[in-house]
């Protein structure tokens, strides 16, 4: 009896042990699954077009003379990113906009040759460039009719800069097809255009990224110089990083006189430039300047009005526009000697100028 008993007992135990280690095993299974099901499931439009401060990002191009072009993050802003965009036409500035799981362009807007904040606008060609969930047919339609849609998840792609798996996202229009292909952690990698009446493709492909660089440009900042009754110019180079605005980069470029030259100051060392705002309306530049402009100013009529052509003729000629209006702390400008009227604007000239060098 005592025989048995050991015997059902050590059997028992084996079968207990069994059970558990299979529905240990079980659970094991079912845990991997679940993950790898949710993994798939939190893919966001995020982790394809991730913002990325002061990342430049090249690409090259065939079938065109346009396929090839290069990017700059200029802002980001929460959710908003803006972007120049330059190519062998234009250079622009492009707005991106992640919301409720779509990634959206607000603007873009051609012929923008100037650092300016567009992160607020929109224009009537706003469109979804990718959506969730990230998965194969999930899709949406455009404005303007066409079709769009993710038709791939794992799509390899090679460019110039290696070899990506990617997300593939087809837009189906009455006269062209257009593949965009994303790669995780770092966007857009390769851009295919076909037309359906026109043979050939135009394609765009990635070819480097590089980080922690600026965009860099040239200015040309004017300076009074009494003596000849002229106003000199001085090409200046100026560098951007990511959310860094024209008015402060102005700004210290427009405190460096070259040593030695001889030039007036434009502003003192305690102006600050508070707001530049383009007026496309009234085809305007309005910059508006701390008080300091003024009172350290310590100039008489004659340099004064140079002063104010210096500032017009920088900031007018850097903005492409004709007219500046220029405010104190939000005021129409009003010294000892000139008064100006609320909107009442200088008028760019560089007839009597010359570059210095």
């Amino acid at each position: 009896m005592k025989k048995f008993l050991r015997t059902f007992i050590l059997i028992s135990t084996m079968l207990l042990l069994i059970l558990f280690s299979s529905c240990g095993k079980d659970n094991t299974e079912t845990t991997n699954e679940d993950t790898k099901t949710t993994s798939k499931a939190e893919l966001k439009v995020s982790d394809f077009f991730p913002f990325l401060e002061n990342t430049h990002m090249v690409y090259n191009g065939y079938g065109n003379e346009y396929a090839p072009f290069e990017t700059y993050v200029e802002y980001i802003k929460g959710s908003i990113m803006q972007v120049r965009n330059i190519n062998a036409g234009t250079i622009s500035a492009v707005v991106y906009k992640i919301e409720n799981g779509e990634l959206k362009r607000l603007l873009s807007m051609g012929e923008v040759y100037y650092r300016y904040d567009f992160t607020s606008f929109s224009d009537n060609n706003e469109e979804i460039l990718l959506k969730e969930p990230i998965k194969k047919g999930t899709s949406w339609t455009l404005k303007n009719n066409d079709k769009r849609s993710i038709t791939s998840i794992d799509k390899s792609i090679t460019t110039p800069a290696g070899t990506y798996n990617t997300i593939e996202v087809t837009t189906e229009g009455t006269y062209s097809t257009t593949m965009d292909y994303y790669a995780k952690d770092i966007g857009l990698v390769k851009r295919v255009f076909q037309s359906k009446e026109v043979e050939g493709e135009i394609v765009s492909e990635l070819e480097k990224i590089e980080k922690d660089v600026p965009y860099k440009e040239s200015i040309n900042i004017y300076f009074p110089d009494f003596d000849k009754d002229k106003l000199a110019y001085v090409n200046t180079k100026l560098e951007y990083y990511t959310n860094q605005d024209a008015k402060d980069v102005i700004e210290t470029a427009m405190k460096n006189i070259p040593e030695g030259s001889g030039l007036s100051k434009v502003i003192s060392d305690n102006t600050k430039i508070l707001n530049i705002k383009l007026d496309d309306e009234n085809e305007k530049v309005v910059v508006d300047f701390s008080s300091n402009l003024i009172t350290e100013m310590n100039a008489g009529t004659t340099l004064e009005s140079m002063i104010l052509q210096s500032i017009t003729n920088t900031f007018g000629g850097y903005f492409q526009r004709q007219k500046v209006e220029i405010t104190i702390e939000g005021n129409p400008y009003s010294s000892g000697h000139i008064l100006m009227q609320a909107g009442e604007c200088f008028t760019v000239n560089t007839e009597n100028c010359y570059e210095y060098k």
